[in-house]
């Protein structure tokens, strides 16, 4: 019985301590990067390959192919022919549309989004949530940027200044964009912007052969500091869904220039917490391109940022893009729902996730969600857990008859058949004494997927995201500033140690005592709600044995 826990407990901890290494393998969706440097929110100027015409669409290379999406072609205005006169704004200007969930800002210079705040959700600094990366001067690779297989176009569609007519209609807005250079080459761009996260994109563009794709990225969203030193973030991984079937691709693992074929139900790009996407009904077939951003000082980490978008079909491309955050409730409605994964233990992350948002209805705050939730598991878990504890007691009870069998097969270790009829004595021991051999292994295991079904909401869930407990913990999905929880943590796995009833041989004993400090160096940089969790349920089985323990005190032969 002891080799079996004492076997328990080491895959455990060899589980916790090899979990964050298999995550890149396992589940890509979650790997853990490297922490950029500062310099990384900005994206440094494109190389000159990039501001010509080298990137392609579909049409243009030889081998890809473009599948037309089943179309509903929205109302909106297109072009036929163009006007035999050039069509241009004098200057750059900005133009902001304001509704309850965003501020989304565009520039006439390429008709591209150069800002897309979130008004619901704020960094640790108090800043509005960006979702559009920051570049330097000169940038021409916003979203919704045309990548096009003719020099000329690629320059006059995104570096062009183009007019604007804008036209509100209730809680509604439409800006409409167009350049035209006078010798052939017209776009035309609208957006209509609306209440909730998702709008409405059309682009138009003549000559109608020229081939183009409407591009949204690089990457996802300017990280604030806490976040950048937050291990457990990722960002700019490129998602993409075919026939309700969702891929995720590990930014750092992107293809250079990948074609997928047929259409898609959506492309886009995400990090923890937040979505870029467009969920075309007019286009050709999705398309994902990664550039290398190089380190822009030594002690800098090279990187990759990946773009996302669609080929235009017959000369234009429509749909909705979605710019905003992950929660169940509003991916739902824009059928975006698979891309909040939990891991490997989502379904017991999504129930948790639904048991604290309840119970953060009374409480208030998500730390004494966790705590009452812990208690509410705790309760849930005791028939095992005093089964657990009873069966611990009857193994210390019984200890001299199981050394006596020990004594009797001294050749056990050498000898297979007396190793056989040792083992036989031993279960019928535990039969007549009934001791179930697994009953003190079974809560420990059955603790596992709900720690990393946690694990998984608190590194994820947005509702838990900068949700504060008290006092230092101001984020429950970042680590403990000062590590006061792992501390405690430990403290409370050794006195459960010492007060549970143990028949551990010497040996055995001082490795169980080496498992606090594993357990509390390993927690130490988890999210403290999941630390807050593994605490409390440490204090709650401490008090159970305890009770256990007075009252095997009050009645010896029980």
């Amino acid at each position: 019985m002891e080799k079996r826990l004492f076997l328990a407990v080491a895959v455990s901890i060899a589980f916790l301590w090899l979990w964050a290494a298999m995550l890149p393998r396992i589940f890509p969706q979650l790997v853990v990067k490297p922490k950029p440097a500062s310099t990384d929110q900005q994206i440094p100027a494109k190389p000159a390959a990039e501001t010509t015409a080298t990137t392609s669409s579909p049409a243009a290379q030889p081998g890809a192919s473009v599948t037309a999406a089943p179309a509903v072609e929205p109302q909106t205005a297109s072009l036929s022919t163009p006007p035999a006169q050039k069509v241009a704004a004098t200057s750059e200007e900005a133009s902001t549309v304001e509704t309850p969930e965003y501020i989304a800002r565009f520039s006439n210079r390429g008709a591209q989004l150069v800002s897309f705040q979130l008004k619901d959700y704020k960094t640790r600094g108090g800043q509005l949530v960006e979702l559009v990366k920051s570049r330097p001067s000169g940038r021409s690779d916003f979203p919704f940027a045309i990548e096009a297989s003719d020099g000329k176009v690629n320059r006059i569609a995104n570096e062009g200044l183009y007019v604007l007519s804008r036209e509100k209609t209730g809680p509604s807005e439409r800006l409409t964009y167009r350049v035209d250079d006078g010798a052939g080459v017209s776009v035309l761009k609208e957006f209509r912007l609306g209440p909730n996260y998702d709008f409405h994109f059309a682009v138009s563009l003549l000559p109608a052969t020229t081939a183009y794709r409407v591009m949204i990225g690089p990457g996802l969203r300017v990280l604030g500091p806490e976040e950048r030193d937050n291990q457990f973030v990722i960002t700019g991984n490129p998602v993409i869904q075919q026939e309700g079937s969702l891929d995720v691709i590990a930014r750092e693992k992107a293809p250079k220039l990948k074609f997928y074929e047929g259409t898609a139900d959506f492309i886009g790009v995400e990090d923890n917490y937040f979505l870029a996407a467009i969920r075309p009904d007019k286009a050709g077939s999705p398309v994902l391109r990664s550039i290398e951003i190089p380190a822009a000082t030594k002690d800098d980490l090279k990187r990759k940022e990946v773009y996302v978008g669609v080929n235009a079909l017959n000369g234009g491309a429509s749909g909705k893009a979605f710019f905003g955050p992950k929660q169940a409730t509003v991916l739902e409605g824009h059928g975006l729902e698979k891309t909040l994964q939990f891991g490997a233990f989502g379904i017991i992350a999504r129930f948790l996730l639904t048991a604290l948002i309840a119970i953060h209805t009374f409480t208030k705050n998500y730390g004494w969600a966790i705590v009452v939730l812990t208690i509410l598991i705790k309760l849930v878990l005791y028939p095992l857990q005093h089964k657990s504890i009873v069966s611990m007691k009857k193994m210390q009870k019984v200890q001299p008859k199981m050394a006596a069998i020990r004594d009797r097969y001294k050749k056990a270790k050498t000898d297979p058949d007396q190793r056989q009829k040792m083992n036989v004595e031993m279960m019928n021991l535990y039969k007549v004494e009934g001791i179930s051999p697994v009953g003190g292994c079974l809560p420990l295991l059955l603790q596992l997927p709900i720690l990393w079904g946690f694990y998984g909401l608190l590194s994820r869930a947005i509702e838990l995201r900068g949700a504060p407990f008290f006092g230092w913990i101001q984020d429950l999905s970042d680590k403990d500033p000062y590590y006061i929880t792992p501390i405690l943590m430990t403290i409370t796995m050794f006195i459960q140690q010492a007060i549970t009833p143990s028949t551990a041989d010497p040996t055995q004993k001082r490795i169980f005592m080496a498992m606090p400090f594993i357990f509390g160096w390993i927690f130490k940089e988890f999210p403290s709600g999941l630390v807050l969790y593994w605490l409390v349920q440490n204090i709650l089985t401490i008090a159970q044995q305890m009770i256990m323990n007075k009252y095997w005190a009050d009645h010896p032969e029980s």
